[in-house]
């Protein structure tokens, strides 16, 4: 009893701190992990006061804890068969073989505390052991919070109200059509400029090296086409035609819409609606600062990470998902969450060590005593 007033004593302030940041600002990360640790700080309050439930999530929990390891391999094994589908789907890329060496590096990590046990390894190998795993038991919790929070975010902006709304490009296929996941975000695009009242659609995408044509006028001539864009109605539709990378995006379309007239956002009008428009990029911008709030359109693994850049680009948006093939998420979720990592390594770095240094180091003390 007294144990779980502790835990609740500790649970309440952080669930307090998790619940403001993320009413302030939903596009953090870090209020993923700070959720995370408030769950867990309240579970553990739950379990120690007795309160009605809580043998019920206690024998879930310890189930849990008892079956990891068979988790694990069944999720070793999935990845690993999904690699192979990704591989024979979409070709041997680096980013394409992400789930694949997911999966194998799971299945060593399963092997490595059997190999610890059934062997004789001195004790610098098995402290190296313990680092690898414990290393690894970090970058779980993090992937842990980046989903958790990943499935979250979309959700708590369903009712963000948008002036306008953008959708990002991605590769066309012969370097001239609209792809199905490209189709999928102007569809949602078209949709969510409808529903949310928007004046202003921007389709946002450059030239790449092997295309006919910039993403974008392929993007807008398909949402006219096929998209439920009807022209000579509906919000007026731009087009973006030079970014390369998803900073891009939302840079040059933050600089587009702010060099349109006062009002135009709320009241389109400067050209006839459902017509393709690139203005020139001598207009004089106010900055992102200026811009009415509005909506980033992307797949859905990728909405976090969209929504985060345009806070540190300080672009007023929320970011909202359309659906990918199954097949393709996990290698996408995977090279998200290592963009993720990339954006902060010394932080990283630095946590992983604080977590996977001290046993070790306690395992080589007292060996060599």
């Amino acid at each position: 009893m007294v144990e779980g007033l502790w835990w609740l004593l500790l649970a309440l302030p952080v669930g307090w701190v998790a619940v403001r940041r993320t009413r302030a600002e939903p596009r953090r990360l870090s209020n993923g992990f700070w959720l995370l640790a408030a769950a867990l700080l309240a579970l553990n309050a739950l379990v120690g006061l007795g309160l009605p439930g809580s043998g019920v999530i206690s024998l879930v929990v310890g189930g849990a804890l008892v079956l990891s390891p068979l988790l694990v391999l069944v999720l070793a094994v999935l990845l690993v068969a999904n690699g192979v589908q990704m591989v024979r789907k979409e070709g041997r890329s680096l980013g394409n073989l992400l789930s694949l060496m997911a999966g194998l590096a799971l299945l060593v990590l399963l092997a490595s505390p059997v190999l610890v046990i059934t062997t004789d390894m001195s004790p610098p190998v098995v402290a190296g052991v313990l680092i690898v795993l414990l290393a690894a038991a970090y970058l779980g919790f993090v992937l842990v919070g980046f989903l958790g929070y990943s499935w979250l975010y979309p959700r708590l902006v369903r009712r963000h109200p948008a002036a306008w709304v953008v959708v990002l490009g991605s590769g066309l296929s012969g370097g001239e059509r609209v792809t199905p996941l490209l189709a999928g975000r102007i569809r949602v695009g078209v949709q969510q400029t409808a529903a949310r009242g928007a004046g202003v659609l921007v389709m946002s995408g450059g030239r790449g090296r092997d295309e006919a044509l910039p993403e974008a006028e392929a993007m807008a001539a398909w949402a006219l086409a096929e998209g439920g864009l009807v022209r000579g109605s509906g919000p007026l539709l731009l087009t973006e035609t030079t970014s390369t990378t998803t900073e891009e995006n939302l840079r040059h379309t933050a600089e587009m819409l702010s060099g349109l007239p006062a009002g135009e956002l709320a009241h389109p009008g400067a050209a006839p609606t459902g017509t393709v428009v690139n203005p020139p990029a001598s207009v004089e911008r106010d900055g992102p600062s200026s811009l009415a709030p509005g909506l980033v359109v992307s797949s859905d693994y990728h909405v976090l990470r969209a929504a985060i850049l345009a806070r540190q680009l300080g672009i007023p948006a929320q970011a909202v998902g359309a659906p990918t093939a199954r097949y393709f998420l996990p290698s996408a979720v995977l090279r998200e969450y290592v963009a993720v990592l990339a954006e902060r390594p010394w932080l990283h770095v630095v946590l992983g060590l604080l977590v996977a240094l001290p046993l070790p180091a306690l395992v080589l003390l007292t060996g060599q005593g």
